[in-house]
């Protein structure tokens, strides 16, 4: 049984927002405690779509972002920020760092058309339990779902910032009237080198592949 103590609420000065933003996650909590054999899941970020594939739901769409391609000292993975974000009163830090926008560079590539273009996100839930990224490979293995494929991106080899690998959709959309190069946080294809990876089957300067399966 789930139980609040009022003790927190009157420890600090609520200003109405947080009062109403608290009063919101408490009633999400007693809904979920009030749940009997709700079906657990698991959540995966489409990159590059504004919506879920069939086989999940939407939890909510926005923007990938990270940090600038030339900062050494951002964070590390991409984020998929939503369209609505909700703010705290301002703390004016004396020191700080920024998160940017993201954009394709798919330059000379059969995505050339959105080099340039701000880059779309989507956070799924699947109702099964265990999700996947599989590099270099378009199918998942037996008794495990598709989500989706597409090609695995990351920063550039010689930027400063260095990103995590996430697999782009390889139907990619943009964002409406965003292609402007700003830069920002950016995804490139990811080449195979082989040599030190098998050159058979792996082939030196191919893009290699992705897919996100669950189960």
């Amino acid at each position: 049984m789930f139980s609040y103590s009022n003790a927190y609420c009157y420890s600090r000065d609520w200003s109405f927002t947080e009062m109403t933003l608290e009063m919101k996650h408490l009633q999400t909590l007693l809904e979920h405690y009030s749940l009997v054999g709700a079906p657990s899941g698991s959540t995966y970020v489409r990159w590059g779509r504004k919506s879920c594939p069939t086989t999940s739901e939407l939890v909510y769409d926005g923007y990938a972002g990270g940090g600038l391609w030339s900062h050494s000292g951002a964070g590390t993975n991409y984020l998929c920020l939503p369209k609505n974000p909700e703010w705290a009163p301002p703390q004016s830090p004396r020191y700080n760092s920024h998160v940017y926008g993201a954009e394709y560079e798919t330059h000379d590539s059969f995505l050339d058309a959105v080099t340039d273009h701000d880059v779309p996100c989507a956070v799924c839930r699947a109702n099964r339990t265990t999700v996947l990224l599989i590099p270099a490979k378009r199918t998942c293995p037996t008794r495990w779902i598709r989500e989706y494929y597409g090609f695995l991106m990351t920063e550039k080899y010689n930027h400063a910032s260095s990103k995590e690998f996430v697999c782009m959709d390889g139907s990619p959309e943009t964002l409406t009237g965003t292609y402007v190069n700003r830069n920002g946080a950016l995804f490139y294809f990811q080449k195979a080198s082989c040599g030190s990876l098998p050159c058979d089957p792996y082939i030196s300067g191919r893009e290699l592949t992705c897919v996100v399966c669950t189960k």
